[in-house]
């Protein structure tokens, strides 16, 4: 069964770069829109979305995240993330590999390798030691490649997206050299769901917060923290606009 589901998410997947390097060519040929803009052709569709993840975050999400927080010392969380943090290493070291960054792919598998001996991950010792922690994902791999980033998707529990980034996450499932040899993957994948909404709890009260247009608001935020990732990896002329809010 798992291997018919790794089938149809890598046909999904497959059908998802295709579908956006389609509308990266409507952008530029049809529908004249520029690169820097962002490309929401379905934005009803995401704010029905969004209004559904606030209303289980609020019911069900939040209520674990703020326990947590309240009853976990700083030291506990910093390790309970440093340790879904290491975890990411091999596939970071996937996508390294890929975008022929070979120092970095050796770097990271270097860094697994020494934080899950030294403490099983919950400490990150490898900085300590010159290996520092560089990110990627396969978002960034496609757009090494050339793929654009597609329309903007909210994506029902996990959230903002573009095609591009989802079929980058589409592909770690199916890659990924961690949870493909566990058992019971499907916890791993809560546990860290759970970690990354921990470590956005803060802003998402202040979105919450915010009398503005919340949707509006998390789309700009999206863009402007991946563009921000993008440029670090020094992509050029990427449809990812350049987004700041004051």
């Amino acid at each position: 069964m798992k291997k018919h589901l790794k089938v149809i998410l890598f046909i999904i997947s497959l059908n998802f770069i295709w579908i956006t390097n389609s509308y990266s060519n409507e952008i530029v040929y049809e529908t004249g829109i520029s690169y820097d803009e962002i490309y929401d052709p379905i934005e009803p569709i995401n704010r029905a979305v969004l209004n559904f993840n606030f209303f289980i975050d609020d019911i069900a999400i939040r209520p674990i995240v703020k326990t947590y927080k309240f009853i976990a010392p700083e030291p506990i969380e910093k390790g309970v993330s440093n340790f879904f943090s290491n975890l990411k290493e091999p596939i970071r070291t996937v996508s390294f590999m890929f975008q022929g960054e070979i120092y970095k792919s050796f770097n990271s598998i270097g860094r697994f390798t020494f934080n899950t001996l030294t403490s099983l991950g919950t400490f990150d010792l490898a900085s300590k030691v010159g290996m520092e922690k560089n990110e990627t994902d396969f978002g960034i791999t496609l757009a090494k490649g050339g793929v654009s980033s597609g329309p903007y998707l909210v994506i029902p529990i996990i959230g903002p997206s573009n095609l591009r980034d989802f079929s980058g996450d589409v592909i770690e499932y199916i890659v990924d050299p961690i949870s493909n040899n566990v058992p019971n993957r499907e916890y791993i994948a809560i546990g860290n769901g759970l970690n990354e909404r921990v470590e956005v709890d803060e802003q998402l009260d202040k979105v919450r917060d915010s009398s503005s247009d919340r949707y509006e608001m998390i789309k700009s935020v999206y863009y402007q923290n991946r563009n921000a990732q993008l440029e670090e990896e020094y992509i050029q002329n990427l449809p990812v606009p350049k987004i700041y809010i004051e």
